[in-house]
């Protein structure tokens, strides 16, 4: 379903990300360095992680910040009459815990000059008074999803958002633009937004669908300019989108939008944030129950904060469920101690006498036995890469029925044929 508060990742790379994964340029170099730094709320160097918020996520980003996160970019608006009511206290929560904090507004004015700069204007007023420093990165988030015509033509589309980036800078921000990668390559001129903003670019491009905890630069959607890499909508298991810079990012009350070489990313500060951060080398990990880390049921009852990814009913300590009570798809839940064994099913404690279906949180490992799409709730197709054959995937829950057809959820809106297993 399609929410005002929720920014689309549709159209990301198809056969374009596969044809690539050999060619990375010099702004993506292969090495990551895993170096602790120090996060500071008005800089962040090249090759660190990141993430971005909108109102489906909590108002509060500490855990973020704790698992490595160096800065948070925060959707303000949308269009030109509606405001992100959690962007306030993200804002807020990033520079608390020494995130720098950014914003972006999610576009419908397609290839509409006029509507881009309304939709900037209110985009930069939103901004403000929801508490983003001045001068720090405003990005036009331009993608198919909530009417936004993304077919007028690359040249129109790119005289659109730069209109808006023009607003954005006039008003003391600096402007990026975030898209798929299929859509800067194909629906955008990217080399007449580029001349105007050199390495504007923040793009999305994942491997595989799922969980990634670590950024893997073969999949790099090679391109010029890119500033940020969305490589997963799953960072850590946290349900959120992940994010690397290829540069350095800052800002003050002074900053200028201002070309930045490529050899800045081959310097010393190529690092990252946390020190359980592996190289590249690393391949990205799926969002398994294997995956999760959890510790056996003791008398202090360890907490951790996990998100139910399928409907979840709640079930006693005898394995029968405590009548229709159930909790959400999506709902943050806390887990007190481990795994719990019943009747050869493993459970999480939630409550005193409450469990739930581990199944529904951490998910169950399947492998594809044919190549696969991924498709949203209305049986849509989605534009992520195919899903190949031999592929481990986290599904959650039981099977679901859409438009008379079975599919298994693999994360938020997000689903493959159960036939493909």
């Amino acid at each position: 379903m399609q929410m005002r508060n929720k920014k689309f990742l549709g159209m990301l790379a198809c056969a374009s990300l596969l044809s690539v994964i050999a060619t990375v340029t010099s702004q993506a170099p292969r090495a990551f360095n895993s170096k602790q730094v120090e996060a500071a709320t008005n800089s962040v160097g090249a090759r660190q992680l990141g993430v971005d918020v909108a109102s489906y996520q909590s108002s509060n980003v500490a855990n973020m910040a704790a698992a490595g996160s160096q800065f948070a970019i925060v959707k303000v608006s949308e269009g030109t009459n509606y405001r992100n009511p959690k962007a306030s206290a993200q804002i807020q929560s990033a520079i608390n815990n020494n995130m720098m904090p950014m914003a972006y507004h999610f576009a419908t004015f397609g290839a509409n000059s006029t509507s881009a700069a309304a939709e900037a204007q209110y985009a930069v007023a939103s901004a403000k008074a929801l508490g983003l420093p001045s001068g720090s990165y405003i990005a036009c988030d331009w993608e198919s999803g909530q009417g936004n015509q993304i077919n007028a033509g690359k040249d129109a589309s790119a005289t659109a958002i730069l209109a808006f980036m023009d607003q954005v800078k006039q008003a003391g921000f600096q402007p990026l633009l975030y898209s798929g990668a299929y859509l800067l390559n194909n629906n955008i001129n990217t080399s007449t937004i580029l001349a105007k903003y050199p390495n504007s670019l923040w793009v999305a491009s994942y491997a595989t669908a799922g969980r990634i905890d670590t950024p893997n630069f073969a999949h790099f959607p090679s391109m010029d300019g890119v500033a940020i890499w969305q490589f997963t909508d799953n960072w850590r298991g946290l349900n959120v989108d992940g994010n690397i810079t290829l540069l350095p990012l800052s800002y003050n009350s002074a900053t200028t939008q201002a070309p930045v070489t490529p050899s800045t990313t081959n310097n010393s500060s190529n690092q990252t944030t946390n020190s359980s951060t592996a190289t590249d080398s690393n391949l990205n990990t799926e969002a398994a129950a294997a995956n999760n880390k959890t510790t056996t049921a003791s008398s202090s009852e360890q907490k951790t904060t996990k998100q139910v990814m399928h409907k979840a009913f709640v079930y006693d300590k005898n394995g029968k469920r405590v009548g229709t009570k159930a909790i959400g798809a999506y709902t943050y839940v806390t887990v007190l101690g481990g795994i719990v064994k019943m009747h050869g099913k493993s459970y999480y404690k939630i409550g005193e006498n409450e469990y739930i279906v581990l199944g529904n949180v951490d998910g169950t490992n399947r492998t594809l036995s044919h190549n696969a799409y991924v498709y949203n709730n209305k049986g849509v197709r989605v534009y992520t890469p195919t899903l190949r054959k031999g592929m481990s995937l986290a599904t959650y829950g039981s099977r679901m029925k859409i438009n008379h057809k079975m599919y298994y959820r693999i994360n938020k809106n997000r689903y493959v044929k159960v036939a493909n297993f």
